[in-house]
């Protein structure tokens, strides 16, 4: 039995990243035994996965409550592979000492931690998230990075270095994305931006450059897709600096695709990423990017004058002279060539062969 491990199935990039891998393995090994284990059975992309794959919960809402139940889990079950990310990667690096040792533990790292722990104020909960990850490496087998930035962070953060480690970016499944992006849109904007309202994504930021942009060219239109805590805030922004015709916040929309594909260009402001679905899958559309240089892979994908522009992290002038520049377009991008770049990487038949490697050298 290979397991995959999550606390959920919400519509998030880790999620979605797993999702894709299990479908694929499950697809090119049909007589393999591969289930997915969710502390709770929850979450619209539930609907994506077939009746041939078993689902089991552990009736758990959160890592520490995972723990005990997990440990049954393994102790009833057996699994060769236990592949985890998200908190339930902390869960299975405790349950790894309660069970057999011929049960492999691999973990995804799901962010760059050494950015992550600066939005956790109190200073008792960022020692105990450092901690957490530390731990995490000291008790996996095998530990899976998004990009090298994540992997020397990782080690740099943690005073840990992986017994075996693997960097496989995210995969981007074109044919459906490519599909998606065929559905009709009620508004193509110039820019368009996809991502949780939360502070990782620093929208104050973006709402900020957008004013500047505006004072120089009012003729742009920026759509934010997604929800979170920070809409209400967020709308009070936009009111606040007279940008209710020129940026949209649209909600959560199940196809973003649409959106991406038409725009001229997708923005990300975040303050700092593992590394960004929404960018790859922007990119393998043909849509340039333009997004921060914070810490995460955005460098290690973004090729400025090729394939968009690296800006600033929370500098809003820096952000809308690069908007700025992107209306003037001093450099044309071919469409065409970015897409085809991008899909030569992260197509994701392409990265589940990584996947693939990482998984089966551990198959008895």
């Amino acid at each position: 039995m290979i397991v995959f491990f999550l606390p959920n199935l919400r519509p998030g990039g880790a999620e979605r990243v797993m999702l894709t891998v299990l479908l694929s393995y499950h697809v090119a090994y049909p007589a393999a035994h591969v289930v997915l284990l969710l502390g709770e059975k929850t979450g619209p992309l539930l609907s994506e996965l077939p009746t041939t794959i078993p689902i089991y919960s552990l009736e758990a809402a959160n890592a520490t409550k995972s723990i005990r139940p997990l440990i049954q889990f393994c102790n009833e079950h057996q699994p060769q592979i236990v592949f985890s990310s998200l908190g339930s990667a902390l869960a299975a690096s405790v349950a790894k000492r309660f069970v057999s040792s011929k049960v492999v533990f691999i973990n995804r790292i799901g962010n760059t931690i050494g950015a992550e722990k600066l939005l956790i104020k109190n200073q008792i909960k960022r020692a105990l998230y450092l901690l957490a990850n530390r731990f995490i490496g000291q008790n996996s087998n095998h530990i899976v990075f998004q990009c090298h930035y994540m992997a020397n962070d990782f080690s740099k953060e943690t005073g840990v270095k992986p017994k075996v480690q693997s960097i496989i970016y995210n995969p981007v499944q074109v044919e459906k994305v490519e599909q998606f992006a065929l559905q009709p849109v009620e508004k193509v904007f110039t820019f368009i931006a996809v991502g949780r309202l939360n502070p990782q994504k620093d929208y104050q930021t973006l709402l900020q450059a957008s004013a500047l942009l505006k004072a120089k060219n009012p003729n742009f239109t920026l759509g934010i897709i997604g929800d979170g805590h920070l809409r209400v805030e967020l709308q009070s922004q936009l009111k606040s600096l007279a940008l209710e015709d020129n940026v949209f916040l649209l909600g959560f929309h199940s196809n973003p695709y649409p959106y991406m594909k038409n725009a001229r260009y997708l923005v990300s402001s975040s303050l700092y990423e593992g590394f960004s679905n929404v960018i790859i899958e922007s990119l393998c559309l043909g849509t340039p990017v333009i997004a921060t240089n914070c810490p995460g892979g955005n460098a290690e994908v973004i090729q400025n004058g090729k394939n968009g522009w690296l800006c600033q992290v929370q500098h809003p002038k820096a952000l809308a002279k690069v908007m700025e520049n992107g209306l003037l377009q001093p450099v044309k991008f071919d469409r065409n060539t970015i897409a085809e770049n991008a899909q030569a990487v992260f197509n994701a038949p392409l990265i589940f062969k990584h996947y693939e490697a990482v998984l089966n050298q551990y198959i008895r």
